[in-house]
């Protein structure tokens, strides 16, 4: 009898073994979804076995029939963007935990927009996951409300958010545009800002015939001191606050916003504009070139300013193209919440 009992508890001890045998991975995966990482920081990515679908029982009990040995080896890694690095690699390799732990960092010089893959090897396997870059502006601004990083073409720039009063970009060079101002310094952009309006009005006129003019680009902390207070003096503190920034806080002083206009408004800067062809064109298109409608109707309370379709703001065209598509502000896009009401 008690030989009976052992041949019994070995055939089923061979069952199990056998069962679980035949449940094997069919792939690897990155736990966690898409991951995003601000510039200057790191981020853990975890990859693990993937089961198929019609694999019996919970994910513990289905790791502890995983054939350790086929990811016993060293994974192969690999980042297709230089300015995301692997920094460290860890691997285990007893069931349940099989896993794979890598560290990656992102440079402070990305911009948010960027993206990398990585790109993993192991136990006869492949998988890659995207990582998106999406600067947090907490990270930079000091306790006076004064931004750190004014000559990145992501900055956040608002009423909560102020350049340095002496700062004044490197890279300013005269727009080859058709401007309307006599005002020298007001027809000067940074140098992308610059090469991709070129390319937009270029695209305008060849696409539509439309001939776009830049009516005012880079202003000054001094220039801004003297506009603001103007507005006030003939307006007064309330309309000044909704059509015009205070010193510091205005994009033009970072050399990437432009106001444009055209023959059809005069030359002027006003709401209309949005309501005509080339600003419908401009609204439409502008992402392509890099360029954002920084301050779009219905936004009045996430942005602090009245529309402006006149506005336009240089991020680079990754990152537009994700506003755009997204149908958000910039404040929104950072917050990662779309704050109005659609109909």
């Amino acid at each position: 009898m008690r030989a009976k009992t052992i041949l019994l508890n070995l055939l089923f001890t061979a069952f199990i073994l056998t069962s679980c045998s035949a449940v094997t991975p069919d792939g690897l995966e990155f736990t966690g979804g898409q991951r995003i990482i601000s510039p200057g920081r790191t981020a853990e990515l975890i990859i693990v076995p993937h089961y198929p679908e019609d694999s019996s029982g919970t994910d513990s009990q289905r790791a502890t029939k995983t054939s350790a040995p086929s990811f016993s080896g060293e994974p192969q890694l690999s980042s297709d963007n230089p300015d995301i690095k692997i920094l460290s690699v860890k691997t285990e390799t007893i069931s349940p935990a099989i896993s794979c732990t890598i560290v990656v960092s992102a440079s402070e010089s990305m911009l948010s927009g960027e993206s990398a893959r990585i790109t993993i090897s192991w136990g006869g396997f492949s998988s890659e996951s995207l990582i998106k870059i999406k600067k947090q502006p907490s990270l930079y601004i000091d306790e006076s409300g004064v931004i750190t990083d004014a000559e990145a073409t992501d900055a956040l720039i608002n009423k909560n958010r102020e350049l340095p009063s002496d700062y004044i970009p490197s890279d300013l060079v005269r727009v080859k545009v058709p401007t309307i101002l006599i005002f020298e310094e007001v027809n000067h952009l940074r140098k992308p800002a610059s090469a991709a309006l070129s390319s937009m009005f270029r695209a305008a006129e060849e696409e539509e015939g439309f001939i776009l003019t830049a009516r005012s680009g880079y202003r000054s902390y001094s220039t801004q001191v003297m506009l603001f207070d103007a507005n006030v003096s003939t307006h007064g503190m309330e309309y000044a606050a909704k059509f015009s920034a205070k010193p510091g806080t205005s994009e033009h002083q970072s050399g990437l916003a432009m106001d444009i206009t055209a023959e059809i408004m005069n030359y002027q800067l006003e709401q209309s504009f949005g309501k005509t062809p080339e600003g419908r064109w401009t609204a439409q298109n502008a992402h392509r070139f890099g360029f954002i409608i920084r301050y779009p109707e219905g936004s009045e309370e996430i942005t602090g300013y009245a529309y402006e379709p006149w506005h336009l703001r240089y991020i680079g065209e990754k990152l537009a193209a994700e506003i755009y598509h997204g149908g958000l502000t910039l404040e929104e896009y950072y917050s990662g919440q779309n704050l109005r009401s659609h109909t």
